[in-house]
């Protein structure tokens, strides 16, 4: 707490007054605290040192005591320490004189302010301990509560959040009690209370009281107290990953600072730029996010603080490579790597992560691979180490992944989960077990899939980052859409986009509003689907993102097929062929699901010739690939060519096939459709049967087929 809001401002509490000196000594202090608050620093200090002459001419001691505190106070403001201590240690020298408890306990507890202003945290709990106890024996709340507010700041720092808990729930009641009488205590208690929940993980009652802080201290007109506490959230909020909501706090954090004459400890000015950095970064405010972080790499190097400037280097190269400009990224995160040792640290292993991401990106994972390892190499299991590993390794998963290498990949996965569960990184763990389901899921099926993702939706409990939880409650709504689970299914993608929007995140908004529009289309409602494609697709294309436009052309074609508009279906199938860049396994991967759809329709063209061509060049790179759902589907699609040219026997065979993976997969839909091509393979004492689990399948899973089944079973 500042010490000016710990400073004894009563004139003689302990033995009222109401003499005319005393009346114009308290003037004189009004007018000195008035200059202080506007910062003029030296006409106030001329005041109090006015008021400290006139009262020891007076020989009133109690009032020198006063004035005395708030010289010390000024001092340490202005930077001027020995006079600060001196000031302080003869307003205790005077209190001792008088063998008064109160006036001592209120001496020493401005003198334990000092040194915790200082960082001098043993001599602070020294004087502290002593001012508790002399307060405790005068009978004094207020020096009470500011001591054990201040005794528990000492122990956070200390680390022993939870006895500085302790000690704040014996201040608080009586701290609110008072709090007409004494507002800057009861703030500076509960805004203390609100950051010692934070850190013992009781994220929602510390969010609620320093909330609480933050406008009591508003409407009581405590901007110090304001500026401090609502730093503490918007830091809190950043950590989290709400980054809309830290940057709001972060906002009035800049503007509180101009009204203020020293800034609190929990103000840091490089750290407030880079998180504003990091958050914009987040938001895709990538203007705002490089602006912030040439500044906050500029006032590094002022203050010649390397480790701030490493960061700020980092969030920059971040933002260019967001905006795909590589060279620059590459060039500013080799300075981030020359600025460090070559030994091992929290910022190398970072640093090497993100120049391995980005070339990755950039297609060398070669070089990308030998950088993911050197960091590797750099940490180990212990807790020291524990984050930058688990980090290694899921970015080494996700290469080896890429490269076809999913069994290596899962157990990179699996690694990186456990240490990020022993770390208590909720957040990355609940995506690390969806990258881990999407691989079960691609060679085994949904069930091998649902444990994990499953799991990821429990960890929600614990996670605030709402980027994470928006990944987690996309990928869990597209899981329950192929169970047909689709009110759960359709609650998870609102959910999702609506924390896309909230946080301003576009990409992720792009994604998720595409990923609505295909669940409307495959559950019968493709006009619904085509709006929702539409609007995906005009951000995606702001965005420039190559992939995410051929993904939302390929389904917004298939929305058209629906709708009956076979020309414009196959347009659409062929812009999202040609938006496919590069030879990468995933690039493949959706060429081959891109080639298996346009084949349908032109099947549905008669144009079977091209749309075998494309099959038979999809189906060995879906199986190459292990992605069985596809390999299903190009299956039963083949099989439908082959009944249109009247080759039964080789479309049994294929719908057959189709139907075994698919009943292995438990992947629903395409196991519908191999029945409704095996049903009208069928001679008429099995078709019925094969229509009804036909039937069944597709009513569960909302397909508009399901009617039509219906319809030639006569239902």
């Amino acid at each position: 707490m500042q010490l000016r809001e710990l400073v004894a401002r009563l004139f003689g509490s302990a033995q009222p007054s109401s003499s005319p000196q005393e009346a114009a000594l308290r003037q004189i202090l009004s007018e000195g605290d008035a200059a202080r608050r506007a910062r003029q620093p030296e006409q106030a200090l001329a005041r109090y040192r006015e008021g400290l002459e006139r009262a020891r001419a007076e020989g009133l001691t109690h009032v020198q005591e006063v004035f005395l505190g708030q010289l010390g106070a000024l001092y340490t403001d202005l930077g001027r320490f020995e006079e600060a201590e001196a000031a302080f240690q003869e307003a205790l020298e005077l209190a001792k004189s008088a063998e008064a408890p109160f006036r001592q306990a209120r001496a020493l507890l401005n003198l334990g302010a000092y040194h915790l202003r200082r960082n001098a945290l043993q001599p602070a709990e020294q004087f502290l301990e002593q001012a508790l106890s002399l307060g405790k024996r005068a009978n004094d709340a207020a020096t009470v509560n500011l001591a054990l507010g201040n005794l528990a700041d000492i122990y956070l720092r200390q680390g022993n959040a939870s006895y500085a808990l302790r000690l704040l729930k014996e201040a608080l009641p009586q701290a609110m009690q008072n709090s007409q009488q004494n507002s800057q205590q009861a703030i500076y208690i509960l805004g203390r209370t609100g950051q010692t929940h934070l850190h013992v993980g009781e994220a929602e009652r510390g969010r609620k009281l320093l909330a609480q802080a933050i406008r009591m201290a508003e409407q009581n007109q405590q901007p110090e107290q304001e500026l401090m506490w609502s730093c503490v959230l918007a830091d809190h909020l950043y950590r989290e990953g709400q980054y809309a909501e830290a940057l709001a706090f972060y906002a009035r954090v800049e503007e509180l600072k101009e009204r203020v004459v020293a800034l609190p400890r929990e103000y840091d000015p490089l750290v407030s730029l880079s998180q504003r950095a990091g958050a914009h970064l987040r938001l895709g405010h990538y203007a705002d996010a490089a602006k912030l972080a040439q500044s906050a790499l500029e006032e590094a190097r002022a203050a010649n603080d390397v480790a701030a400037g490493i960061n700020a280097l980092l969030i920059l190269g971040d933002v260019q490579r967001a905006q795909k400009d590589y060279a620059a990224a590459i060039q500013t995160l080799q300075r981030a790597l020359e600025l460090q040792p070559e030994t091992t640290s929290a910022e190398r292993v970072r640093t090497l992560i993100t120049l391995g991401s980005l070339h990755q990106e950039l297609g060398d994972a070669e070089k990308a691979l030998a950088l993911f390892e050197e960091a590797l190499s750099l940490t180990s299991a212990d807790q020291e180490h524990r984050e930058g590993r688990a980090m290694a390794l899921r970015q080494i998963g996700a290469l080896l992944h890429k490269q076809g290498a999913h069994q290596a990949a899962l157990e990179k996965w699996t690694e990186a989960l456990s240490l990020f569960e022993m770390s208590g990184d909720h957040a990355h763990a609940a995506r690390t077990l969806c990258d881990i389901a999407a691989v079960r899921r691609a060679l085994s099926g949904i069930n091998a899939a649902m444990p994990d993702y499953e799991r990821a939706t429990m960890l929600l409990n614990h996670v605030r980052d709402a980027a994470t939880r928006g990944f987690v409650l996309s990928n869990v709504a597209t899981l329950y859409t192929d169970l047909g689970e689709v009110e759960t299914a359709k609650s998870f993608y609102e959910q999702a986009l609506n924390i896309a929007r909230e946080t301003g995140n576009r990409r992720a908004e792009s994604v998720r509003l595409g990923n609505y529009g295909w669940f409307h289309v495959i559950t019968g409602r493709a006009q619904e689907g085509a709006a929702m494609l539409e609007s995906a697709l005009a951000i995606s294309r702001q965005l420039g993102d190559s992939l995410l436009i051929a993904v939302q052309l390929s389904n917004l074609a298939q929305a058209q097929h629906e709708l009956g508009d076979l020309q414009k279906a196959e347009q659409l199938y062929r812009q999202a062929l040609s938006m496919l860049e590069g030879n990468d396994n995933e690039s493949r991967r959706w060429q081959a699901i891109f080639q298996a759809n346009l084949a349908r329709t032109l099947i549905a063209q008669r144009r079977y010739d091209e749309a075998r061509a494309l099959l038979e060049s999809a189906l060995p790179v879906s199986r190459e690939l292990g992605d069985q759902e596809a390999v299903a589907r190009a299956l039963v699609r083949l099989g439908e060519l082959h009944l249109a040219q009247d080759n039964p026997a080789e479309a049994e065979k294929l719908a057959r096939e189709a139907e075994v993976l698919a009943r292995k997969l438990n992947y629903r839909k395409g196991q519908a459709d191999a029945l409704w091509l095996r049903a009208r393979l069928a001679p008429e004492g099995d078709r019925a049967n094969l229509l009804r689990e036909a039937k069944r399948l597709y009513t569960i899973l909302h397909d508009p087929m399901a009617e039509a089944v219906a319809r030639l079973l006569g239902e």
